[in-house]
């Protein structure tokens, strides 16, 4: 990896999506213009009281969520079934809400040809509704989902997943 400062560093990012449903089979998600993950923590604060001001002399963390979100161009039936909590498209055609959530693996596998490529494998991340469908529209319709990444075991312990930077060549 070229060390900072360098423009080598420089990102403009792009990449495939590929979703494995629990018990199901891994398949590609399509066009995705937005993939943005949003890690949050939270904290407890302690404060001293032992002087006119509280003045804080502890932090810790309580908990660490990690949320995905994803938008798609392709209006598929598998992928309108991630937004509805649909069962398996059959023909094309799903019951919404049939499920109470969608869980499986993600993978983003970098595409670009500018700067550094990232790969992120998350091994468990459970979809449910987050935005809406838009049946008419004058722009090309888009579906938006959101997941959260969820912890597993792993061997160091528990692990939300892995991100692998590969240098740009």
């Amino acid at each position: 990896m070229a060390t900072s400062p360098n423009v080598l560093n420089y990102f403009v990012g792009k990449g495939t999506l590929s979703f494995t449903k629990t018990g199901g089979s891994p398949r590609d998600l399509g066009n995705a213009p937005e993939v943005e993950i949003t890690p949050e923590i939270e904290k407890l604060d302690h404060f001293s009281s032992r002087a006119g001001v509280k003045q804080k002399d502890r932090s810790v963390t309580l908990s660490k969520t990690l949320t995905i979100r994803i938008v798609l161009d392709e209006i598929t039936a598998d992928n309108l079934a991630l937004l509805m909590l649909g069962g398996d498209p059959t023909s094309g055609v799903f019951e919404m809400f049939e499920e109470s959530e969608i869980t499986g693996a993600l993978t983003f596998t970098g595409t670009n040809d500018i700067g550094n490529q990232v790969t992120v494998s998350m091994p468990s991340v459970s979809f449910g509704p987050s935005g809406s469908l838009s049946l008419i529209g004058d722009d090309w319709g888009q579906v938006e989902i959101t997941g959260e990444i969820l912890s597993v075991e792993s061997t160091a312990g528990t692990s939300f997943g892995t991100i692998t930077v590969t240098d740009a060549e």
